[in-house]
């Protein structure tokens, strides 16, 4: 996809140490405080539906009595839940803003996002707004800011991190380093096969509550005959397994490929994925422990998607070596298998039943982002994918644009010459 790869470690080393003393800002902060923002409004306003006028003002609960019911554990939740949201406010601030200004607006940030999610909760009749929440969520913010702002310059400026972000990965990876590191928590809601991601079309299809199938039977009368997948099932265990283990495959294979496309080539790739892998599997299985402490963790990890890890493992191992441009190619193509099977294979029988305990676990809007985290991701790989490729023909296209002006430019001196002799 790149013509020319990454320069020298030793050129990377010299220009790093080069910028070493200029303050820089960090893109990745910025990119981070985008999907964290969208995160805190997911989580505030699932399930996005129940919108009622109750005649009551939506800055009513800023002067309302302290809530009846509030436990040290809801305290806890709500200052621990807006930290990364005042330490990313912080870190995209740098080095424009910096030190007690910045964590003074990481408080002012935190205060009006928190306050804004609460005016809106009013209307929801699931959700009830505290002015508790808005201090509990300000002192996050606060707390969050704090101790981001001494290291922002340590950690943006000359940090390992930085030294790992450059040596690493490609300078215009900031998204793609987002989805990398969001990905092991795509995985934690029990897919139907493991790492089967991009499910949504089964959702809305064996759903006929949702709103893309009430708009459709609006227009298709004769939808409800598009719902033949709701009714397959796998024959056998065997069956099922050769399922997973294709999914599986297609989906690690795939996520190597798209982060190995915004990496370096120096940069240690393979080992880079296993311990993707190996963090993926465990914050699947302490999720799932601590959802349901009295089942096995790793119920989840089946025959089929084993075998389908430890061979897809090692066919990255050889992809890895190919040039950019294929393995971009190959990533869209596992991709999309992913997402076509995730939607079209028959159901997994003992995946409903997991499924079913998380939706009404203890967790249940943690669970459900988990859940919209694994539906989307695949799609927003391959949007990135897309633009790289699309990046990449711009570039091509500029410099063949150049060559021409520059032969141009030969062929009128060579034209004057010729005249003046």
């Amino acid at each position: 996809m790149d013509p020319a790869d990454t320069p020298a470690p030793s050129k990377l080393a010299t220009a790093a140490a080069a910028d070493n003393d200029a303050p820089r800002h960090s893109p990745l902060a910025r990119v981070g405080l985008l999907c964290f923002t969208l995160l805190v409004v997911y989580a505030s306003l699932y399930p996005f539906t129940g919108w009622t006028d109750n005649g009551i003002s939506p800055f009513a609960f800023l002067t309302a009595p302290r809530p009846r019911y509030i436990t040290g554990f809801d305290l806890l939740t709500n200052v621990i839940g807006y930290c990364p949201f005042g330490a990313l406010v912080v870190l995209s601030l740098h080095p424009r803003i910096s030190g007690a200004r910045a964590t003074l607006i990481a408080l002012v940030a935190g205060a009006l996002l928190s306050c804004s999610m609460e005016a809106l909760q009013t209307w929801l009749p699931n959700r009830i707004s505290s002015n508790i929440d808005v201090i509990t969520n300000a002192l996050g913010a606060l707390l969050g800011g704090a101790v981001a702002a001494p290291m922002a310059a340590a950690l943006i400026d000359r940090g390992v991190l930085l030294h790992l972000r450059v040596a690493w990965f490609k300078p215009h990876a900031s998204f793609a380093i987002i989805l990398i590191l969001l990905w092991p928590f795509a995985q934690i809601f029990p897919q139907e096969h493991l790492f089967g991601m991009g499910g949504i079309l089964r959702e809305w299809i064996t759903d006929p509550d949702s709103w893309p199938m009430q708009w459709l039977e609006s227009i298709f009368p004769s939808l409800p005959e598009w719902q033949w997948m709701a009714g397959l099932r796998a024959e056998d265990m065997q069956t099922q397994q050769w399922l997973e283990t294709a999914v599986t495959a297609c989906s690690w294979i795939g996520t190597g490929l798209f982060a190995s496309i915004a990496m370096r080539r120096n940069a240690p790739m393979l080992r880079f994925l296993v311990v993707l892998l190996a963090a993926a599997l465990l914050i699947k299985a302490s999720a799932a422990e601590l959802q349901f402490p009295d089942d096995n963790a790793f119920n989840w990890l089946s025959e089929g998607g084993r075998f389908a890890l430890l061979t897809s493992t090692l066919a990255l191992a050889l992809l890895l070596r190919l040039p950019r441009w294929l393995r971009a190619v190959l990533s869209l193509a596992a991709l999309a298998a992913l997402v076509v099977l995730a939607n079209v294979l028959p159901s997994n029988p003992y995946a409903w039943i997991s499924e079913q305990g998380w939706r009404m676990g203890r967790y249940i809007h943690f669970n459900s982002l988990a859940r919209w985290l694994g539906w989307m991701w695949p799609f927003l790989a391959v949007c990135y994918v897309v633009w790289r490729f699309e990046e990449a023909g711009l570039r091509r296209r500029a410099r063949r644009k150049a060559l021409k002006a520059r032969q141009a430019r030969k062929d009128q001196d060579e034209t004057a010459r010729n005249t003046g002799q």
